[in-house]
Order: structure tokens, then sequence, then C-alpha cells
């Protein structure tokens, strides 16, 4: 399945675009978070640049939203560009000629319109991820072993309810395999369906970034292809369950 981000400032204009791409079988993260952690990478150390274009590696498109200016969009191209992935731009209505080379020469690949069709987006999106080739093996996360321990406080504020009650469906694992039909029924306590095994799979995205932003290592959180999701025993377990006291 491809994954698809879109950053944005604010989430309920994505709402249209983000339930298309899932109708279309792409994965969606749609961020305002990482959006301003991008905007803001000049106050950054390296090191924390280097994280973001990890949790980039992720993606094989990026659509820069219409909430997003020109200007910030070239505040952000030094962390989004790479070789092997598509930068789209979200824009209201068809561009002029003249807008047409001003986005080619921001380095972004093409644009989506917003009240596209959903034939027309399916066949924009293959035409341009069709040269894309993800080499997951190729992706390693730098420090690997040094960010064992990170900021429980950061990482438990940042968490939405729901990505909560992931996290302590894996904890209470204990370092064993939650399959994704069990994840499913512990978070809407009814039969999974493909809507909630694609939002399972948003969610456990979306906790892979977080814990990374607040200094854990993200490779703690396992996808086990065929299997389900695993948490990793660390010193995150008891950290998360002494904060939640």
């Amino acid at each position: 399945m491809s994954a698809i981000l879109v950053l944005t400032k604010n989430l309920l204009v994505e709402q249209t675009l983000q339930e298309q791409l899932q109708y279309l079988s792409y994965e969606v993260f749609c961020s305002v978070e990482l959006f301003n952690l991008l905007k803001a990478n000049d106050q950054y150390k390296e090191r924390q640049n280097d994280y973001l274009r990890q949790l980039l590696a992720n993606y094989q498109a990026v659509v820069l939203s219409e909430t997003i200016s020109d200007s910030e969009i070239q505040t952000l191209m030094p962390l989004v560009t790479a070789n092997n992935r598509v930068l789209m731009r979200k824009l209201n209505s068809r561009p002029s000629k003249r807008e047409e080379e001003q986005i080619k020469k921001s380095g972004v690949d093409g644009w989506i319109i917003t009240d596209n069709s959903i034939d027309s987006l399916r066949e924009q999106l293959v035409e341009k991820l069709a040269g894309y080739h993800k080499e997951e093996a190729k992706i390693v996360f730098l420090y690997p072993n040094q960010m064992e321990s990170g900021d429980i406080v950061k990482l438990q504020g940042s968490l939405s309810n729901r990505e909560k009650a992931v996290l302590d469906c894996l904890l209470k694992a204990n370092g064993e395999i939650v399959s994704r039909d069990e994840l499913c029924a512990y978070l809407w306590n009814e039969a999974p369906n493909n809507s909630h095994l694609s939002q399972a799979s948003v969610l456990i995205k979306r906790i892979k970034m977080k814990l990374e932003l607040a200094g854990y290592d993200p490779e703690m959180l396992k996808t086990i292809w065929g299997r389900g999701y695993l948490l990793i025993q660390s010193t995150l377990t008891n950290e998360y369950f002494m904060e939640a006291r």
C-alpha cells in the first residue's frame, strides 16, 4: 500500500482529499504538527533534521495543502525534497500557464485540484507514482541505540485518545504480537472491517512518528507483516504506566 503525507495548516480542509485517497487504497497521514516542525527546521540541530528526514522516508508522496503559502513551501523544500519522493501541490483551481511554470520552478512535481473526480485523482497519482520503488530495507533510522529513553510527558501530551488506546493495547501484550484483528476489536469493540484496519495502520504510523519526536526509538514499534504489531519492551513500558497513574 502506498503511503501519502498531506502537510497542512488545517486538518478539516483535508477531509475530502483524505477520504478520496483512502477510497483509492492509499494510506494517508494528514499533519499540522509535522508541517510546523518542518517549517521551523532551522531552529533545530542537524540531528533533529535527520529525524525529520527519516520520518519523511516512509512516504512515497507528499501533498502540500493550499493552506500553505508559496514562501512556506520554499522553507520546507530542503527537507521534503528527495530523489524518489513525489511532491504534489494541492490547489483550488487549475493553475494558469504562468502558475504552472512557477510550480515547476519551485521543485514541486505536479498538482492536485480540490474538486477533482476520483477517476482523475487516481490517474494523476498512478502517473506520478509509477517510477517510485520503495526499498524499505534501505531505510535506516539514525541513533537506534541512543533513543531508548525519551520524554514521556511530551509523548503522553502528543497522543490522541485513540493513539493512547493503541499504545495501551500493545503495552498490555508484554512484548507479544497483537494481531490487526485483536487491535481493532480492542479499539472499536466490534468485528474489524476494512475501515478499521486502515485506521489502525494510520494510527500505528502516527504513534511511531510521535515516539521519535519525543526522543524514543520508533523502531520499538514494529509491523510484523501478515501477523500484526509488536511493541518491544523497553524503559517506555514502566515510564508510560507510571505517568498514566
